[in-house]
């Protein structure tokens, strides 16, 4: 009959059935000491203990033991009274097994860790993970992103309170009597008077040098056909400088039924009528003071002052043409006439007296030595002042030519003896 502490050992043997795997190491982190397997041996015979997996190298009961491993294990003997020790598993050997590393014991298995892994866990995530400090920063540059903003616009409004506030003065300073414009000065032209001028412009009473507007202004003096622009100066603090500027006259129409000599402008505006008596010196100069030496009359008077505003002569301008201040030319010939005046180069132009205008198609040119080009309509004009110039060139004793169609020229000379 087996005694109790038999009884108690078999018992223990029986719950030990199962190996279990202990934790290597006391802490985590810790390195691992290595473990012993031990086998707990009932007495009872032909009882074996049944273990999860198979020792290697022993075996329990009546079988016969097999071939001992290299290294046997070590069995310790169980102490009376004391609960015997759970055995460790022994890894079984498998082929082609990598060589023990030194330091750890042969036979024994990578420790383990009690915490399990559910097979139906979920992979971990390749995500990063919640970063508070992250968090924490990116919280801190939007606040201070709104600190600037909120900095920024209260740089703007101040900004804008400031502009508010420097124009308030400026308007203050504008209505004052600080800058009125208490004198005014007018340079008069040849033909815009000073007092002329004083008697077009309407300035509005407590005008100041910063109000005033010089499009009015210009607007006013463009009352007189003469005027094309006004030059408005301020100096301050209360003077005010107007000078007009007149037109360029570029002709000087004749209409010899009227006896009347038209200025027109370089914007073929009709300016204005002029004296067919004027003033001349030796030279024939135009003597504006009234001390010439001689008085011209009529047509010569008219050429004198075309002379004067190195304009050019337009004569047999038809009885039906109708000049009015400031209205632009309507006349047909008149304005081929002018053409002619624009197409010619200035050298050509220096030797034309005047340009005969009774019609489009008869438009002529008198030269100052004499000669006669009958021109025609205002087409091909540079083409024409070629064909007539190299016939002045090559050919003598010229006193007409025709080139109204330039391509097939005509002319006349005076027979030589």
């Amino acid at each position: 009959m087996a005694s109790s502490s038999d009884r108690k050992l078999n018992s223990s043997a029986s719950r030990a059935s199962k190996p279990t795997f202990r934790r290597a190491g006391g802490r985590s982190g810790a390195p691992a000491k290595p473990q012993r397997n031990t086998v707990a041996h009932s007495k009872s015979v032909g009882h074996a203990r049944q273990t999860s997996r198979p020792v290697v190298g022993s075996q329990l009961g009546n079988r016969p033991a097999a071939k001992k491993s290299s290294r046997p294990s070590v069995t310790s003997k169980p102490v009376m009274g004391a609960k015997p020790a759970r055995p460790m598993a022994t890894p079984k050997p498998s082929t082609g097994t990598k060589a023990a590393r030194p330091g750890r014991t042969p036979g024994a298995s990578k420790p383990r860790s009690l915490t399990s892994v559910p097979a139906t866990a979920k992979k971990p995530s390749s995500k990063k993970g919640f970063n508070p400090l992250s968090s924490l920063g990116a919280m801190a540059n939007k606040t201070s992103d709104a600190a600037s903003v909120v900095t920024g616009k209260g740089k703007i409004v101040g900004g804008v309170l400031a502009v508010l506030a420097v124009l308030v003065v400026v308007i203050v300073v504008i209505n004052s009597g600080l800058f009125t414009a208490t004198d005014i000065q007018i340079q008069g032209s040849e033909h815009v008077t000073k007092h002329d001028a004083i008697q077009l412009i309407d300035l509005p009473e407590g005008t100041s040098l910063f109000n005033v507007d010089p499009d009015q202004i210009t607007e006013d003096l463009k009352q007189n056909p003469w005027v094309s622009g006004v030059d408005v100066q301020r100096q301050f603090p209360h003077t005010l400088i107007i000078t007009p500027t007149e037109r360029k006259v570029i002709a000087i129409a004749y209409i010899s039924s009227d006896d009347l000599a038209w200025a027109i402008g370089d914007d073929d505006t009709w300016i204005a009528p002029l004296s067919t008596s004027v003033e001349v010196d030796d030279q024939g100069n135009v003597i504006t003071t009234g001390q010439g030496s001689n008085t011209l009359t009529g047509i010569d008077a008219a050429l004198a002052l075309a002379k004067h505003y190195g304009a050019v002569l337009l004569t047999d301008v038809s009885a039906d043409v109708a000049p009015v201040s400031g209205q632009a030319v309507n006349s047909k010939a008149v304005k081929a006439g002018l053409d002619y005046v624009r197409g010619f180069s200035s050298e050509f132009l220096g030797q034309v007296k005047d340009i005969s205008t009774p019609s489009v198609e008869a438009i002529s040119a008198n030269l100052n030595n004499g000669i006669e080009v009958s021109l025609g309509d205002s087409d091909d004009i540079a083409k024409k002042e070629r064909v007539v110039t190299k016939l002045l060139s090559q050919v003598e004793g010229v006193t007409y030519i025709n080139v109204r169609s330039p391509g097939n020229y005509t002319f006349r000379n005076a027979p030589t003896s």
